[in-house]
């Protein structure tokens, strides 16, 4: 029973860090998440994860998001995967006037679904490339976008006789259904580091940084900021 009770923790403890917030904003964040994988079958996973996002000045809330997903192994390094996904953001004019009125916990609460697809391969020995392309279609049609395409490659490798796999991840957003012209308008660099402190519990935790950069979004304001972020990942069975 401790493997539970340890993550259910670590949730509590996370979930009781919500202050009051403000707007999302153009400086740097910290993103701290949890995720939980529970194994169905040998091929099929539920997943849950827990992101909060905070500033770091003036210090301050952000948004925080929640997603529940289904994943199925098609075979080695070869997955695919969907779910809802829900985020809660402070309540604001310019979210209001985009539509956005579902109210949970005192925040404006958007929703998405998405699927994608990943797949990884051997560069050289030790060092990989995994390519992952996703779709998101949102319930609410936003002023930038109503459907989001991604495509994220990231080369890592693995450190010999050790769980270190610093990566570098390049992310390339497609918008459309917004009131601006689709196309590619965003795109993240993310340097980082999966590692398993203890060996002989089913922990892993990531350490990442981002460089987000937005362009070509006619007369909206770009929205560019870094973040420095970890997570703990869990996995249950």
């Amino acid at each position: 029973m401790n493997i539970f009770r340890r993550p259910l923790i670590i949730v509590l403890i996370m979930t009781s860090s919500i202050i009051n917030s403000q707007d999302l904003t153009d400086n740097l964040k910290v993103w701290s998440g949890i995720s939980l994988k529970y194994g169905i079958s040998e091929n099929l996973d539920v997943k849950f994860s827990q992101l909060f996002s905070h500033n770091v000045s003036p210090t301050a809330f952000s948004f925080a998001q929640s997603k529940l997903a289904l994943s199925y192994k098609i075979k080695r390094r070869t997955y695919v995967e969907t779910g809802y996904v829900s985020g809660l953001f402070n309540d604001s004019r310019s979210l209001r006037d985009q539509g956005v009125n579902t109210v949970m916990f005192n925040k404006l609460a958007i929703g998405r679904i998405y699927a994608n697809f990943s797949f990884k391969h051997d560069i050289v020995k030790r060092l990989s490339l995994r390519h992952k392309p996703e779709i998101q279609y949102f319930f609410t049609s936003l002023e930038k976008y109503q459907v989001r395409a991604i495509y994220a490659a990231r080369l890592s490798y693995n450190v010999r006789r050790s769980s270190l796999a610093p990566y570098l991840e390049n992310q390339f957003f497609y918008y459309t259904g917004g009131d601006i012209s689709s196309g590619i308008k965003r795109y993240r660099l993310k340097p980082g580091v999966n590692f398993k402190p203890f060996e002989d519990f089913p922990m892993g935790v990531s350490i990442y940084y981002i460089i987000q950069k937005e362009f070509g979004t006619d007369n909206l304001p770009e929205n560019d900021y870094n973040v420095l972020g970890f997570n703990l990942s869990f996995t249950l069975k």
